[in-house]
């Protein structure tokens, strides 16, 4: 695996400069300015590069064509003086030292010493044109004395400012030695008068300055050019590296997300299918952690996540000092007691992954679940308060579980839902039993949504009956589903996976829509009009529209509110006690009647339960079952019998099952009973028999 580096949780990534910035922060150094240097070392390195890149082909070509005008020079002398030993010296000393120059050009290291070789190199070719003119000018040819002195001079400075590709602060050292040895050789060797020898001087000077003038303006204009051009590359290479980022990392955490999980991991894997070391993928998800985002907002709970990534970073990277990210390459992981290379990602709002290879069995990523279920269940500081987190883990191995990165995910997601289900803060690795169980649970959710468009659903009653006399006072409305295939689900099998899908919603609403129906049919047909409980999920009382909904339901139908009893578990209702209240309160004033079901199971609350507009109390089954033996059980049913009498509650008592529970629940002054001993939930002819006959006993 590549050792790919991640940022700081919560910081920023580390980007170039911003382009409107760089000119202001590369700008030319005052006090060098004539001498062309830019302040930043590394940024000048930077422009030499790029100059010496711009002109090495144009000075290779100049070292060529210069080599060729000092080869005319000897041909037109020998034509016009007959030439001699000294013009000669043009072929035999200054070409070869031309095309020896053309030569190191080539040279694969000849662009890192480029400036100081072309500077010194120039200085060669002048003291050897120089050495070749004086000796002309002692056989009687063109040499120092005449215009051909000049015209090399200016060949030299032009080409020492201007064609080589030297920067302006070498050349410059360069032309002044330029110079200094043929102002020395016209007034030592030419044998000039004052006079001749001064005007020579004016115009070489001339040339000089000329020269300098044009290299320093050229280099200048190059430099402007080249800041802009810095810019913009590296505003286009920030633009890439941070599209790059936000391609394979999560920008809350840091870490690598699917997309480098999986091509991280791809190698590893595919020695795994052919017989290698085998991996494992460890699934890890907050528990309950959608919660953390109602009650803080997404600020905050992206900020515990990276809390979150930090810690598991620091999990993984073992004893390693300075290693804050959350991949261990093989580099270092042989300084971990032969700890295998892992991969720590980000896959989804709470969840992250573990890839881990190098494992011979599944000790080592047990261990490494317990270290990181550890980490998770430290406090996390939120608003000056120490909040408690879990997590649930599943792992999946390769190639025994799946041999792709794709399906090992699945694998290990599931297991880690599982482990959730089970009461969470815990790990399991995955077997062909979840798997048969995770696709069941994909084919009964795609099944139950074709089930609310194919009417497949169906509403079973259960009556609620006066014990003393079995007279029917009311009935609760249970949702069925007849499976074509599979008959009759239970509403254990499917409720759970409608929450956890998001089809709670639109079950309710059918459930609200039939159970009005049914209402509106048993009022056309003439029936005894009680009272019909109706189960609502805990999503309904987060949304403050429900009472006008339920409100413009019934008027829909016709029906009074006070027909219809709306059911809620305690634990639901304590959730969002304040949400809860003033949304109860309202339906309350619309007439609907409220029963708090399950009591004694969940917060069991006595300041809050007096706050609550309820008109029913329901006590749980769970205090039902062994009421006839005395003990316990029977003291918390009298209990609560007698609370909700003293609160002006009518108190049910539901999952009456014999005879002996019914008569010490009459016994006690619950008349009012729910349970198998009086009905099981009926069909709708069925009950709708029983209401006609307004008793059980039919």
């Amino acid at each position: 695996m590549r050792a790919i580096e991640t940022q700081t949780p919560g910081a920023p990534a580390a980007e170039p400069a911003a382009p409107a910035e760089l000119p202001l922060q590369m700008s030319l150094q005052m006090p060098l300015r004539l001498l062309l240097r830019f302040s930043d070392p590394a940024f000048e390195q930077r422009f030499v590069q790029h100059y010496v890149a711009f002109y090495l082909r144009y000075a290779q070509a100049s070292l060529l064509l210069g080599a060729l005008l000092v080869s005319g020079d000897w041909l037109i002398d020998q034509l016009a003086h007959g030439g001699g030993a000294a013009n000669f010296l043009r072929l035999s000393l200054a070409v070869p030292v031309l095309l020896l120059g053309l030569a190191c050009s080539f040279l694969p290291q000849s662009r890192r010493h480029w400036q100081g070789a072309m500077a010194s190199f120039i200085v060669v070719v002048a003291l050897c044109l120089f050495f070749i003119l004086v000796r002309v000018d002692a056989e009687g040819g063109a040499g120092l004395k005449t215009w051909v002195g000049v015209l090399n001079f200016t060949f030299l400075e032009f080409y020492c400012f201007v064609i080589l590709g030297v920067q302006f602060r070498h050349a410059l050292a360069s032309g002044l030695l330029i110079l200094a040895a043929f102002l020395y050789a016209l007034f030592a060797h030419a044998g000039l008068l004052a006079g001749e020898a001064g005007y020579w001087t004016y115009h070489v000077l001339t040339v000089f300055i000329l020269a300098a003038g044009i290299g320093w303006w050229r280099e200048f204009v190059l430099r402007k050019e080249f800041l802009a051009r810095a810019a913009l590359d590296d505003a286009l290479r920030a633009a890439e590296q941070r599209a790059m980022r936000l391609a394979h990392y999560d920008e809350v955490t840091g870490l690598p997300n699917r997309r480098l999980l999986a091509e991280l991991s791809a190698p590893a894997l595919a020695q795994a299918g052919a017989g290698g070391p085998a991996c494992a993928l460890l699934h890890l998800e907050i528990d309950r952690f959608g919660g953390m985002h109602d009650l803080y907002g997404h600020g905050q709970s992206d900020l515990m996540l990276a809390g979150i990534a930090q810690r598991l970073r620091t999990c993984l990277r073992g004893q390693v000092p300075g290693l804050d990210w959350g991949l261990l390459p093989g580099s270092l992981s042989a300084g971990l007691a032969a700890e295998p290379d892992l991969v720590l990602a980000r896959l989804g709002d709470q969840a992250f992954a573990v890839f881990i290879t190098g494992l011979e069995g599944q000790d080592r990523a047990s261990g490494l679940a317990q270290r990181l279920l550890a980490a998770v269940a430290e406090p996390v500081p939120v608003d000056g308060q120490q909040i408690l987190l879990t997590a649930s883990i599943g792992i999946a191995m390769c190639p025994g579980d799946a041999q792709d990165l794709l399906n090992l995910t699945r694998c290990a997601e599931q297991t880690a839902h599982v482990a959730a289900e089970a009461g969470g803060a815990q790990h399991k690795f995955f077997d062909e039993a979840l798997n048969a169980r995770g696709k069941d649970r994909v084919l009964l959710e795609a099944e139950l949504r074709q089930a609310l468009l194919s009417g497949q659903l169906r509403l079973h009653y259960q009556p609620k009956v006066d014990a003393c006399s079995a007279r029917l006072v009311g009935a609760e409305a249970l949702l069925r589903w007849q499976h074509p295939q599979r008959g009759l689900i239970a509403p254990g099998l499917f409720i759970p996976l409608a929450e956890d899908s998001g089809l709670i919603a639109p079950l309710t609403d059918w459930v609200l829509h039939a159970a009005c129906q049914s209402l509106r049919r048993w009022a056309d047909l003439g029936l005894a009009m009680l009272p019909l409980s109706v189960n609502l999920p805990a999503s309904c009382l987060a949304d403050a529209g429900l009472p006008e909904q339920l409100g413009a339901l019934v008027q829909h139908y016709g029906l009074q509110p006070a027909w219809l009893m709306l059911e809620l578990t305690e634990t639901m209702v304590m959730r969002e006690m304040a949400t809860a209240v003033a949304v109860l309160d309202r339906l309350r004033a619309l007439g609907f009647g409220l029963s708090l079901d399950d009591f004694g199971t969940g917060y069991s609350s006595l300041s809050h339960l007096k706050r609550l507009p309820m008109s029913e109390l329901k006590i749980d089954r769970a205090f039902i079952t062994e009421v006839a033996r005395g003990g316990r059980d029977a003291a918390l049913a009298s209990a609560i019998i007698t609370l909700g009498r003293e609160l002006g509650l009518q108190v049910v008592a539901e999952g009456v099952e014999t005879q002996e529970q019914s008569e010490f629940l009459i016994g006690r002054g619950c008349r009012l009973q729910q349970g198998y001993w009086f009905a099981r939930p009926l069909p709708p002819e069925a009950f709708e028999a029983m209401l006609r006959a307004g008793t059980t006993r039919v």
